[in-house]
């Protein structure tokens, strides 16, 4: 097949969602999540989202994650002419870096073959957004180097929110002071998330109580980005309701074109915690 497309698995676009497609071939090349004691789970249909925030908690220590060794990318991309990869933000992992190693890799080993890797300079339901961008432009059959154009274009536009449904795995994963997450947790204290326009996360505020910080979210939306014909997508972690409601609160008050609610897969869920939402357009 000509074009294919591949993520790793911070996007929340899983391999059976494009099951049959005929325009392109697509392909997810699994993050991993590490425990205490040397355990290492990879993030692999059809292991169910809940799996990594539940291991967490049962069994206490440090965790972390880690990305795709070129390996496992150089692996994914045999076989198709034209090639793009779309990478959480190379602010919050190395897995772009892997990415652009096994794209010298194999140009080495085949000179014809065209890849662009891009950084996304976002995750889960922002990463869901560009492959989903990708997938149309590999239907309309545009050559590559327009591709890789219109995709970088439409990187720069996106805009990305997420609601912390659980501190604890931030928490047990260093990336937030203990004291600060128990205390958050006691006074039912929601951070709202994004990114910066750069790839980084940036604490936009701080809401008490979750009936509140999904209304100030719905909010937020129209606070900054477009919204006039954009597709909106949430993922989420064990929390259709609140997502179901999300995405009519913004169908009433937004002119999005297309909304879509995806379940988060394990990378996502396990630092977005349980019941975390994110939203991208």
């Amino acid at each position: 097949m000509k074009y294919k497309i591949l993520s790793d698995s911070s996007s929340d676009v899983t391999q059976a969602f494009f099951s049959g497609e005929t325009a392109f071939e697509y392909g997810v090349v699994p993050m991993s999540i590490n425990g205490p004691g040397g355990l290492s789970y990879l993030d692999l249909e059809p292991t169910p989202a809940r799996y990594f925030v539940e291991k967490p908690r049962e069994i206490k220590g440090q965790w972390s994650s880690s990305c795709p060794s070129p390996a496992a990318y150089l692996k994914e991309m045999q076989g198709a002419e034209e090639i793009f990869v779309v990478t959480i933000s190379s602010r919050l992992s190395a897995s772009y870096s892997t990415a652009c190693m096994a794209a010298d890799m194999a140009r080495a080993e085949n000179p014809d073959v065209k890849i662009h890797v891009v950084d996304s300079k976002s995750a889960s339901s922002g990463m869901a957004l560009m492959v989903f961008k990708l997938a149309e432009l590999c239907r309309e059959g545009l050559p590559f180097e327009e591709i890789v154009e219109k995709i970088e274009e439409f990187r720069k536009s996106h805009t990305l929110y997420f609601l912390i449904g659980s501190l604890e795995t931030l928490v047990s994963a260093g990336r937030m002071n203990r004291a600060v997450g128990m205390m958050a947790t006691m006074l039912n204290i929601h951070p709202l998330c994004g990114e910066d326009g750069d790839g980084n996360i940036k604490v936009y505020q701080k809401v008490r109580g979750m009936t509140q910080a999904l209304n100030r979210l719905v909010e937020m939306v129209g606070e900054r980005g477009e919204t006039q014909g954009r597709h909106l997508v949430i993922s989420q972690c064990n929390n259709p309701e609140d997502a179901e409601m999300l995405r009519k609160a913004c169908q009433r008050r937004y002119p999005f074109a297309k909304i879509s609610v995806l379940e988060m897969r394990g990378l996502a869920s396990f630092y977005a915690g349980d019941r975390g939402l994110i939203l991208a357009y």
